[in-house]
Parts: C-alpha cells; sequence; structure tokens
C-alpha cells in the first residue's frame, strides 16, 4: 500500500541536535520516514543530547569551522547524495547558511522568537537593531513557525515579509513519550514536588521569577530544575541566596525527562518568550497539571479552554505563586482530544503538503 511519503526525500538541517530544537528535529524526521520519506538529517556540530531512533541517518559535516565552510561542505554533500525534494533548516544559524544554498525548495523553520529582554539606556535602539536584523533575516524566505503566535510575531510586530510562511506544530509521539515515561529513574525524588524543565537561561526563562514566585507560594513540596546552561552558578547563586538551597534541587539535563513529569505534582513555567514550548504539552499528555506565564509565543495555543486560566503576565511572581496553588488544590480535567492536532502522521502530512 503507496505511503503519502513515498518517493519523496526531505533534509532537515541544523547546526546541532541538541536542546528542544534537536528533540523536535528527530521526531519530525521519525514522523516523516512513518509516511515513507526518505528523510534525511545533517547537522555541522558533534552535539546530539539524545539517543537516535532507529533508521534515520545523520551526517555530521566534519569539515566545516565556519559558516562560509558549513555550505561548501553542505553543497559537496548534496552534490553527491543526489536531488531532495524540499531543503528545511531548524535555526537561525542554519537559516542563514541554507538561504545562500541554490535549490527550488528551501524552508526555513522557525522555532523561537528571538526576542531578549533589554535594560539601560540604549535599550530601545538595542531592541530595534535586533528586530531589524531578523527582518532581513525572514524577508522573502519562505517559512514554517511551530505557532500561530510566532506567525503573527513575525508578520505583525517584526513586520516581516516573508514569500510564504506556515504554522505547522511540532510533531510529539505521544506512544514514545508514554514508554519513556515507564522507565524507572532511581534519582527521582520519592516525595511530593514541583519541576520546572528548561536550559538554565535567566535572561528568557526566568528562573528568578520561577524561584520568587515558589517562595511567595508557600507551597511545602521541593522545586526540581531540569536542565543546563551558561547560567547554572547565577541561579544557584540565587537559590542560596533566598535561602532555598535545601528545598530547590538542580538536577542537571536529562535525556529522558518524562518519568520526572510524569511524577511531579506540577509543572511551572516562567518563560519571557518561547517558540513553542513543548514541554507544556508533554507535561499535559503526562497527566501532570501545568501552570505557565503567557508568555509569546505558545502557551496560550497549549493551556486552552478551562486550562487557559492558568496563564499568568509575563514576569508577575505573585501571580505566578497563585496559581500554582490554586493548580495543586484543583485541577481541569485533562481532555486527550487537545493531542490529535500534534500526532506524527498529522504534522508529516502538513510538511508535505508544502511539496504541492
Amino acid at each position: 500500500m503507496d505511503r503519502i511519503g513515498d518517493g519523496k526525500r526531505v533534509l532537515l538541517f541544523n547546526n546541532s541536535l541538541s536542546g528542544g530544537a534537536g528533540k523536535s528535529i528527530l521526531s519530525l524526521a521519525s514522523a516523516m520516514r512513518g509516511v515513507g520519506t526518505d528523510c534525511r538529517i545533517v547537522i555541522y556540530e558533534n552535539r546530539i543530547d539524545y539517543s537516535i531512533p532507529d533508521g534515520i541517518p545523520i551526517t555530521i559535516l566534519e569539515n566545516a569551522t565556519d559558516s562560509q565552510r558549513v555550505g561548501y561542505e553542505l553543497e559537496k554533500w548534496l552534490e553527491k547524495e543526489g536531488d531532495f525534494d524540499m531543503l528545511i533548516s531548524n535555526s537561525s544559524p542554519s537559516n542563514k547558511i541554507l538561504s545562500k544554498i541554490s535549490h527550488r525548495n528551501i524552508w526555513h523553520c522557525v522555532r523561537s522568537a528571538e526576542t531578549k529582554s533589554f535594560s539601560g539606556f540604549l535599550s530601545g535602539m538595542r531592541k530595534r537593531w535586533r528586530y531589524a536584523k531578523y527582518r532581513r533575516l525572514y524577508d522573502g524566505k519562505r517559512l514554517i513557525t511551530v505557532s500561530r503566535g510566532l506567525e503573527r510575531f513575525i508578520v505583525e510586530e517584526l513586520g516581516a515579509t516573508p514569500a510564504e510562511i506556515r504554522a505547522i506544530y511540532n510533531v510529539f509521539d505521544f506512544d514514545e513519550i508514554e514508554k519513556l515515561s515507564a522507565i524507572n529513574d532511581p534519582e527521582i525524588p520519592t516525595g511530593e514536588y514541583l519541576i520546572h524543565v528548561g536550559r538554565y537561561d535567566l535572561k528568557h526563562k526566568r528562573h528568578d521569577i520561577l524561584l520568587q514566585a515558589y517562595l511567595e507560594s508557600g507551597v511545602d513540596m521541593d522545586l526540581i530544575l531540569l536542565g543546563e546552561g551558561r547560567d547554572r552558578e547565577k541561579i544557584a547563586s540565587l537559590i542560596e541566596e533566598m535561602g532555598l538551597e535545601k528545598r530547590v534541587k538542580m538536577a542537571g539535563f536529562k535525556k529522558n525527562p518524562y518519568p520526572w513529569l510524569k511524577n511531579a505534582r506540577l509543572l511551572v513555567f516562567s518563560s519571557d518568550f518561547e517558540g513553542f514550548a513543548r514541554v507544556l504539552l508533554e507535561s499535559l499528555y503526562l497527566g501532570t497539571p501545568a501552570v505557565s506565564t503567557n508568555c509569546p509565543t505558545g502557551p496560550d495555543e497549549i493551556l486552552t479552554g478551562d486550562l487557559s486560566r492558568f496563564l499568568v503576565p509575563v514576569g508577575d511572581s505573585r501571580m505566578l505563586a497563585k496559581k500554582m496553588t490554586e493548580a495543586l488544590e484543583s485541577y481541569p480535567e485533562i481532555d486527550r482530544e487537545r493531542f490529535i492536532h500534534f500526532s506524527p502522521e498529522k504534522i508529516a502530512s502538513s510538511y508535505l503538503k508544502l511539496l504541492e
């Protein structure tokens, strides 16, 4: 029986397979191959945070030492491997490189709003400069965004004019998530705990707001921080300054965070900005309630209906604390219908429509 992707060849290109983007790329590759597509992954940094699913070919451009060399090595690889129906980049660095490659069907997947919080006398100028930089990157390109909010941000706030723009959600392999969540991890605390999952990045993930909300909430359960990143020491210092070192545990990065998510009483998300915030959906699927800042973009497309009352304004630790206690007392039933839109078959089909 023919499958919708039979005979189609797709390349997913990125700098690495790390962080949330790495997980999303691997999930998409699995989904594409599941519908018959010959989907390959090419990266140019030897950073792979996750186990590679069976049957997904991955190439590392070992000789790529700078962006110009990456482009040259990629073109050499493409010439050797033959024609692809579609090339897709998956981060700002890979977007810049792929935009210089000659091919009839290139799409750039935008996974983050790429915004930053600026302060000081030149904050307005720095923000305008950053917006202008990303307008130039997106103008005239074919873009895929991982949420509708991100699509609106690029067109309405950045003022970019892409040649085409489509919102296609990340792939979620819920069967795999369920299977991984059942694996025993002896490091998981035996008592009740709250959890935050995300890299240690204060400007983006706002661990300062998270810790302040946790302190204000008066919740007597421990708080577990899963992740890794450049601000590890700064976050550890904040924890000590607040007198929370006995209650807040920095557990580091976990290749399999799902048992930790499943066993938590509550996921707390405190970001100033996101692309989609996939961990919110993963948490809900595993039956763990979630509260989140209503950051652009993503959370308001996940916490919908009755769950929308657990969205709080960005930077508001007092309201986040209030919603944490409310969620622990009573949380609406999580309707499984909300997950249908993120199935591998549905998302793979949406990508293949880009070939029509």
